[in-house]
């Protein structure tokens, strides 16, 4: 459903497995160790794929999904946590 969302800048290449108890934690540390990112810099960069998703890029059901999910006010970190934590569930969004 929510392909387009899964693609993030912080995250082109997988990093920790789904399901698995240190995915979060590999993810976190990847973006920052990685691609040297902060937090706010990596809500930032999915921000700017919520935009393309609110803008009908991606399909109605993304842009329902992000309209759920994210809002309208801008990704904040708590949002770009709870997304990892999300993607490395037992059922991450995969595309």
């Amino acid at each position: 459903m929510c392909l387009a969302l899964v693609a993030t800048p912080a995250s082109a290449h997988p990093v920790g497995v789904p399901g698995e108890p240190n995915c979060f934690g590999q993810r976190i540390s990847h973006g920052s160790s990685d691609h040297g990112l902060t937090p706010k810099e990596r809500a930032a960069g999915l921000q700017e794929v919520v935009e393309l998703a609110l803008a009908g890029e991606f399909g109605p059901e993304s842009q329902a999904f992000a309209l759920e999910f994210f809002g309208t006010d801008g990704v904040s970190v708590k949002e770009m946590t709870a997304w990892v934590r999300l993607n490395c569930s037992d059922t991450p969004f995969e595309g």
